[in-house]
């Protein structure tokens, strides 16, 4: 439809939005909630640690609870195709944990924090238990856009915007 001269279109998109599961309440998820909430994502935040599982600290999430990072059933039952995972424990032991229970899941994003070393050491211990190519390929790792990120909250806009990119994809499959 033509507009008259002046006119202003304003388009809203009506779609739920994108349910974001992180794993590990640090700083690098203190500076990313705060985004992801502002561009439309839903986060739900887990950690094993009292201090870091707390609405407290996480405010603008829909869920933070204290979990067992090895006993994830129950959360990862809920994971579907259309959410995505961020996995930033606080150590390599409990990163590998989360990662082997939601490489079980259909998210449409699993993104791991840590070095090209770690993600490497991490795959060869994933394949060594049974996952193959397919799986491992669903991994993310280092999480985040390449801009040189150093600090949390540089990281945490890495991050956001690779989930921002990885939506519009998923959006863009969507509307083919």
């Amino acid at each position: 439809t033509e507009l008259p001269q002046g006119g202003v279109r304003c388009v809203e998109r009506l779609e739920s939005p994108r349910e974001v599961y992180i794993f590990g309440g640090g700083h690098i998820a203190q500076a990313l909630v705060p985004g992801l909430v502002k561009t439309g994502f839903r986060c739900h935040v887990f950690d094993d640690r009292e201090e870091y599982a707390s609405a407290q600290v996480f405010p603008q999430a829909v869920e933070v609870a204290k979990v067992e990072m090895e006993h994830l059933e129950e959360i990862s039952g809920r994971i579907t195709a259309e959410d995505f995972v961020c996995v930033m424990t606080h150590g390599h032991r409990h990163d590998h944990a989360v990662v082997s229970q939601v490489l079980r899941t259909p998210a449409a994003y699993i993104g791991v924090i840590g070095s090209a070393k770690k993600a490497a050491a991490s795959r060869e211990k994933l394949q060594q238990e049974g996952f193959g190519p397919g799986d491992l390929a669903r991994i993310v790792s280092p999480i985040g856009l390449a801009i040189g990120a150093e600090t949390p909250e540089e990281i945490a806009v890495s991050i956001l915007a690779q989930l921002i990119e990885k939506r519009a994809q998923l959006r863009a499959e969507e509307v083919r």
